[in-house]
């Protein structure tokens, strides 16, 4: 059965003019039962015509759009953002430090609708309540904030209105009652993959390895295992990361390594726990925002390449293998958060030709 806990209208300009009245109005209404919270957002509009629906990918947010940020842990630091585009294109996030740093990266599971109608168009949401994190309370309070984008207008509106220049956000947003009597999900998933690859080159005379043809067969798993609605474990058995989205090209004329943000979902989850951000009202000079922990080390290239003579062919491994990895994330009542990540890789090894010798190399990794 569905439970209303939340109506709101009455929003407020920030973008062109703060502290305005909207050009169009915005409404939305919260549902709930046992295992979801459903949003309903009407953006009024006078000129549906003119309504953008520009067609992007995931996380691109172009054109008309609403959205709501629910901070369920209402530790008024950390926050999960929904994203509805008028095309129907979702978007979303998982904010941290207080509304100062976005994670695009983040890509739960949830379902969109939306329609166009001649008072404006409308967005529809279910959200699994085992894509958020709460506790276990007979009655929740959640701050949420809600807002609005019209493209044509270049304006923004927002439900809870938030000045500008304020020290953070989340903090600040308007809060959520009424939820009650639901539980935490014990959310298991397992994703087993299998994969197989040829790849098709030119030949080339005397080289064993490049025989114009390379055929490869991989097997794993990933799974996810909520102890608590606070605490999740993550593991993978040899992951395959070849769906996630390569690096831009780079040559690099220094002497320190290349940074590349983490985009292989393993690592995604939880991973401002690793992240210190320091406080608007204090000021530490050269630590802006540093990574306690560098992820991509784990399973990047390896460091040597073996040294060839005449008539020497080597193969090389492209990256270090994983074979597997685990990770424990979560945030305690107190509001403490909790990172712990153990991971396992194999020895990578060149092997070299020499007339057919089969000689290996080990490589560092």
């Amino acid at each position: 059965m569905l439970e209303s806990c939340g109506v709101g209208n009455n929003f407020t300009q920030i973008q062109p003019e703060e502290n305005k009245p909207p050009a169009q109005q915005t409404a939305f209404k919260i549902l709930f039962d046992d295992n979801n919270i459903y949003v309903f957002i009407r953006a009024f509009d006078n000129e549906p015509g003119k309504i953008s629906r520009r067609i992007s990918r995931r996380d691109h947010f172009d054109g008309d759009m609403v959205s709501i940020n629910i901070d369920s842990y209402y530790d008024q630091q950390t926050a999960f953002s929904f994203t509805a585009m008028a095309s129907g294109t979702k978007g979303d996030e998982a904010i941290t430090q207080n509304g100062q740093s976005e994670d695009e990266s983040w890509n739960p599971i949830w379902y969109l609708k939306t329609s166009i109608d001649n008072e404006g168009w409308c967005a529809e949401m279910k959200i699994p309540f085992s894509q958020l994190r709460f506790g276990k309370k007979a009655a929740h309070i959640w701050g949420i904030q809600v807002q609005r984008r019209i493209f044509r207008l270049e304006e923004r509106s927002i439900w809870q209105f938030i000045p500008k220049g304020s020290p953070g956000e989340v903090h600040l947003y308007g809060e959520l009652h009424g939820i009650e009597g639901i539980k935490p999900n014990r959310q298991i998933e397992l994703m087993p993959y299998v994969v197989a690859r040829t790849e098709r080159f030119e030949k080339e005379e005397g080289n064993p390895f490049m025989d114009g043809k390379k055929s490869a067969f991989s097997a794993g798993l990933d799974g996810k295992v909520a102890i608590t609605n606070d605490f999740t474990v993550d593991f993978t058995i040899n992951p395959d990361f070849g769906q996630v989205e390569a690096d831009p090209s780079e040559v690099n004329l220094t002497a320190f390594e290349t940074y590349f943000s983490e985009r292989r979902p393993f690592f995604v989850e939880g991973k401002n726990i690793y992240q210190f951000q320091p406080s608007n009202t204090i000021v530490i000079h050269n630590m802006g925002g540093d990574n306690l922990f560098y992820s991509r080390r784990i399973g990047r290239s390896p460091h040597y390449y073996p040294q060839l003579g005449d008539n020497e062919y080597a193969e090389v491994p492209e990256a270090t293998t994983i074979l597997g990895a685990l990770k424990l994330s979560g945030k305690t009542k107190n509001g403490l958060s909790v990172g712990i990540l153990e991971s396992v890789t194999a020895n990578e090894m060149a092997e070299i030709d020499n007339n057919g010798s089969g000689e290996k190399n080990r490589l560092s990794h």
